[in-house]
């Protein structure tokens, strides 16, 4: 065991010396003594001849003073550090490293295994505004040494600020990224980190400002930005990245809980961009959070420069076979830069599947699945050689089988290609299609689908407490916050839907914030319900919305609420009599406030409980009736499956029942001969509820119908 007594070499920052856990000795900290320990333990193997640190040290004196100075100043440091701390070896000088501590090489060491632990390290520059005069060599190399600190403490800056953009810390990104500009201030890695966090927080002005002072900068020089950091604040200034336009109300709640999960999916996002293609699994219960997960993992992969295809399915959907590849491709794809690279082959099985997304292609039928996964292969190959390429399917439990199996299978021949495939699917779903649960269990899996899968869950109790921190302003008393939580998370169970509803439904109505706050009252447990419920907090979210639309926008949502939850521009036009081209200016309308959706091809509501509540609320039960029945008349002539499910489901809210009996009978047996078994059971079910008790004929006919039906 050393003898010696333990020393602490601070480089970064001002430099200091610590010997024995306390502050070293004046003479320690004198400039040349302090010099010398530090160009020796930073010198290979803590050694360096004589000659060589009289050079570099007492350069101005003649040999034998400049010995002397040497010879003096090594006694007067073993006096007080240990006599065997500097050792004479022949004509050199070595610091022994027992009990030795340098931040410098801590450093070093740490900056490719652990670039946080290294970043925590960098308390300001290599040795900050210390001279030693009549050392020119000292100072030249120290120059150099802080260059070289520098742009390794800027890339440890850089990389800990993109491990916390992976864990949804904004703000701490936006902090690393300003150290490391401060380093380096020309570096372009630190200053798209700090614009993409700026951005990613919302904050598009702070983001262009970001660079905008970058530009400023590198003028002085004569310089101009990168064309890769040029491109992205032309994305930022233009919003190109977002899948859509933010609702004008709220912001977005904060992204709060889930660390891991979010950890894990960002990084697979970066690891898409970097290493090749990634197909990211999300799953979770309703209300965890899956869509917005995958929302911000497309969007991260769009603002590095990606193209983006999203298609939402619903579940009338899987019946369709080729549905949701089909939205993916009339989203673009074909469109894009490098599509023309494609195999012409593989383009014309592709147009077979959507022949308006490949306009003047000649159509040929693929052989099988395989044929078409091979396709997409291709078209995907020449896309990602001149772009980063984002796919995402939500609520991927809804999608056709074909579509999914063709997605797997594409990914698995796109070795090295910037290419992300994301898909959101329930945890719990009755009868998930086999080519889904086949993609589950090879995603992430050795020879599989490259890729993982993240599951969502409910918050805990601290996590749902630091959301009602972030969003209720209101609230300010601590007490209250505490108790709010509390409440909150006993109502919610910690679903992350049903606490913004509520927090924002309290935001909404402030006539129940004191009841809500003086919860539990004298003598009532815990378990006693509040004077609200998340439902009808929902609902007067959504009716406050409604309150702000025009007479127009609101008759357009009463039209559409009375179908399905994908909204029927034409239907919408037969109930209302509005041209075409205005329907479509009001459902922007309505997108923009938050009660529609857009998936690249279809408007739809944004929650079910919209349509519901515009159903309830603001159609009187004639005026429903009424515009149900000529719904019905308006859909008689469509030969499609879905309007004819549809046209089966108002006459059965319409009457008469012999009549919607029948149409659901037929229904269901074009379900069946167009392999439809969800539809067909969903016509089954219409046509179960409008037998009258009498019709031994309708109950024969829908006896032969469930023997058809698949099992």
């Amino acid at each position: 065991m050393s003898d010696l007594p333990p020393l602490e070499l601070q480089c970064f920052g001002v430099p200091t010396a610590r010997l024995a856990g306390g502050p070293a000795p004046p003479e320690v900290l004198r400039r040349k003594h302090l010099a010398l320990l530090v160009y020796l333990a930073l010198s290979p193997d803590r050694r360096r001849t004589r000659a060589h640190l009289v050079g570099v040290l007492w350069p101005e004196t003649g040999d034998a003073q400049a010995r002397h100075s040497l010879n003096e100043a090594i006694r007067r440091l073993r006096a007080h550090l240990g006599e065997s701390r500097l050792a004479s070896d022949g004509d050199s000088i070595v610091l022994r490293d027992d009990g030795l501590e340098v931040d410098a090489l801590r450093f070093a060491a740490l900056l490719e295994r652990s670039p946080a632990d290294a970043a925590r390290l960098v308390r300001g520059d290599f040795l900050e505004g210390f001279t030693v005069e009549g050392a020119p060599a000292f100072e030249e190399w120290a120059a150099q040494e802080r260059d070289r600190y520098r742009a390794g403490a800027a890339a440890a800056l850089v990389a800990t600020g993109e491990e916390a953009l992976a864990a949804a810390r904004e703000s701490g990104a936006s902090e690393w990224a300003r150290r490391a500009l401060a380093l380096q201030p020309y570096a372009e890695p630190a200053a798209q980190l700090l614009m993409r966090a700026r951005a990613l927080s919302g904050d598009a002005a702070g983001a262009l400002a970001a660079f905008h002072e970058f530009a400023a900068r590198l003028a002085e020089l004569g310089e101009q930005p990168g064309r890769e950091l040029a491109a992205l604040a032309e994305r930022i200034r233009g919003q190109r990245w977002r899948r859509h336009a933010r609702p004008h109300s709220a912001a977005e709640p904060a992204l709060v809980g889930q660390e891991r999960a979010h950890r894990e999916a960002f990084t697979l996002v970066a690891e898409a961009l970097q290493r090749g293609p990634q197909t990211l699994l999300i799953t979770g219960d309703a209300g965890t959070g899956k869509t917005r997960l995958l929302t911000e993992c497309v969007e991260r992969f769009a603002l590095q420069g990606a193209v983006a295809a999203v298609a939402t399915p619903l579940e009338s959907d899987r019946d369709a076979p080729w549905s949701t590849l089909r939205t993916l491709l009339r989203a673009g794809l074909p469109r894009v830069p490098g599509s023309a690279a494609a195999d012409p082959g593989a383009l014309a099985a592709l147009a077979t599947l959507a022949p308006d997304a490949l306009p003047g292609v000649a159509s040929r039928t693929p052989a099988d699945h395989a044929e078409v996964a091979a396709a997409l292969a291709s078209l995907l190959r020449a896309l990602a050689e001149e772009q980063p390429v984002a796919l995402a399917v939500d609520e991927a439990h809804c999608a056709d089988g074909a579509s999914i199996e063709a997605l797997g299978g594409a990914m698995t021949h796109l070795a090295g290609l910037p290419l992300l495939l994301v898909l959101s699917t329930r945890a719990t779903f009755e009868e998930p299609s086999r080519a889904l649960v086949r993609l589950q269990s090879a995603v992430g899996r050795p020879g599989g689908v490259p890729g993982q899968a993240v599951q969502l869950d409910p918050l805990s109790v601290a996590e749902t407490q630091e959301l009602v921190l972030r969003s209720s302003a209101w609230c300010v008393n601590q007490a209250d916050r505490d108790r709010l939580a509390r409440r909150v998370f006993f109502e919610t169970s910690g679903n992350p839907f049903l606490i913004v509803t509520m927090l924002q439904g309290l935001e909404k109505a402030a006539i129940l914030r004191a009841e809500a706050l003086t919860w539990p009252r004298p003598g009532v447990t815990i378990e006693q319900p509040l004077p609200m419920s998340v439902p009808s907090l929902a609902r007067r979210a959504v009716m406050a919305r409604l309150a702000e639309l025009d007479q127009a926008s609101l008759q357009v949502l009463r039209a559409a609420s009375i179908g399905a939850l994908a909204v029927d521009p034409e239907l919408i036009a037969a109930l209302t009599g509005l041209a075409p081209e205005r329907i479509e200016q009001l459902l922007a309308v309505l997108e923009r406030h938050g009660l529609l959706g857009f998936d690249g091809e279809r408007f739809r509501f944004a929650a079910p409980l919209i349509a519901e509540v515009v159903r309830g609320e603001r159609l009187l039960p004639g005026e429903r009736r009424a515009l149900r029945a000529r719904a019905a008349a308006a859909l008689a002539s469509r030969p499609d499956l879905e309007s004819r499910l549809l046209r089966a489901e108002l006459m059965a809210r319409t009457g008469p029942a012999a009549a919607a009996f029948a149409e659901a009978v037929a229904a269901a047996q074009a379900a069946l001969a167009e392999s439809a078994p969800r539809a067909a059971r969903r016509a089954l079910g219409v046509a179960e509820r409008t037998l009258q008790p009498d019709d031994e004929t309708g109950r024969r006919a829908l006896a032969e119908l469930r023997v058809r039906m698949p099992t």
